[in-house]
């Protein structure tokens, strides 16, 4: 039986990942990729920072893959998650055709462009340090929100110096760059290589030398027991001297 609060995880799935593939076409159209991978970051932050108690925020295939991988969420959550973002890319597709009335044209090549697929990897392997890291170190709120469209503003600004800078195989169908090894396989496999080395590398040797650290220092400093302030004795005022008495005659 499906829960109120997974279909809820999966509406607000859908919703953000319609919400930030229209961004992407809409800002997109100006041609200035610095303010399209400005506009997505902010855009996620701001799923993240809304929603992240809810689904997480993932808005994108590749994090979800990612945080299945390091046991974030469930298999069975990881795909309904994953339909619901690849379907809310074919749905951005079509309201961007009905709002504009103008048809996409189809960017996917018949050859695998290598250079382009490893930009994709290293954008989404840099965006996948930041977001894996924040959530490995719990961060919550603003912090985890800031951190998600941060790390996503900078992926897509490496990524932009030699493909589309999508990092997201719902937003390539969005915007009918749904090429199965570029812009699907290359964001996956750099999201999960990411995740996988802050997760079981580097997060177990930061505890560990972490630990000892806490431990040496704690062993080394001396308990101080609190102790009352105690205030000086007041000065006793001298005693005055009596002036001699004069002898009668």
């Amino acid at each position: 039986m499906i829960k109120q609060r997974h279909v809820a995880a999966l509406l607000v799935e859908f919703f953000g990942t319609l919400t930030l593939a229209l961004v992407v076409l809409s800002v997109s159209l100006y041609r200035f990729p610095f303010f399209t991978a400005l506009a997505a970051g902010v855009t996620v932050a701001v799923f993240v920072s809304a929603f992240a108690k809810i689904s997480g925020g993932h808005v994108n295939p590749a994090v979800t893959v990612g945080m299945f991988a390091i046991r974030q969420i469930t298999a069975l959550r990881a795909v309904g998650y994953i339909a619901a973002q690849m379907l809310a890319g074919f749905a951005a597709w079509q309201l961007y055709e009905y709002l504009t009335e103008r048809a996409l044209t189809n960017a996917t090549t018949a050859t695998v462009e290598w250079n382009v697929a490893a930009a994709e990897a290293l954008g989404a392997f840099i965006f996948g340090l930041a977001l894996t890291g924040a959530v490995a170190q719990k961060l919550k709120g603003y912090q985890l929100a800031f951190t998600a469209g941060a790390g996503l503003f900078i992926g897509l600004t490496v990524s932009g110096l030699a493909s589309n800078s999508l990092l997201n195989p719902a937003v390539a169908v969005a915007v009918r760059s749904f090429d199965p090894v570029t812009y699907v396989g290359a964001p996956v496999v750099g999201y999960l290589v990411a995740a996988a080395l802050v997760a079981y590398v580097v997060v177990p040797m930061f505890g560990k030398k972490e630990v000892e650290k806490t431990t040496a220092v704690a062993a080394a400093k001396p308990s101080v027991a609190k102790t009352a302030t105690k205030k000086a004795p007041a000065k006793k005022p001298a005693a005055k001297k009596k002036a001699p008495a004069k002898k009668k005659k």
